[in-house]
């Protein structure tokens, strides 16, 4: 992992953290981690992939509009709090 994937992964992790346990959709939770960082939209997905791969996330799919909804978990707070 590069200096630019952990600073994105950490603003990805302090921002659920932030949410107080709401879902978000992956394009507002892209919107939010660029007001912090500017990355682009395959720099997030790859971050965000990486972070699902450890299960530091929950993601569930809406039934209806089959968009994915994302928020942090026990093991993401651990893991925000190491970096």
């Amino acid at each position: 992992m590069t200096q630019r994937e952990a600073k994105i992964i950490k603003d990805i992790l302090d921002v659920l953290h932030e949410s107080d346990g709401q879902q978000f959709l992956e394009v507002l939770l892209h919107a939010k981690v660029c007001e912090r960082t500017k990355c682009s939209l395959q720099e997030f997905n790859a971050c965000l992939a990486m972070i699902n791969a450890n299960g530091w996330v929950n993601c569930v799919e809406n039934r209806t509009t089959r968009k994915m909804k994302w928020n942090i978990n026990d093991a993401g707070e651990a893991a925000r709090l190491e970096m």
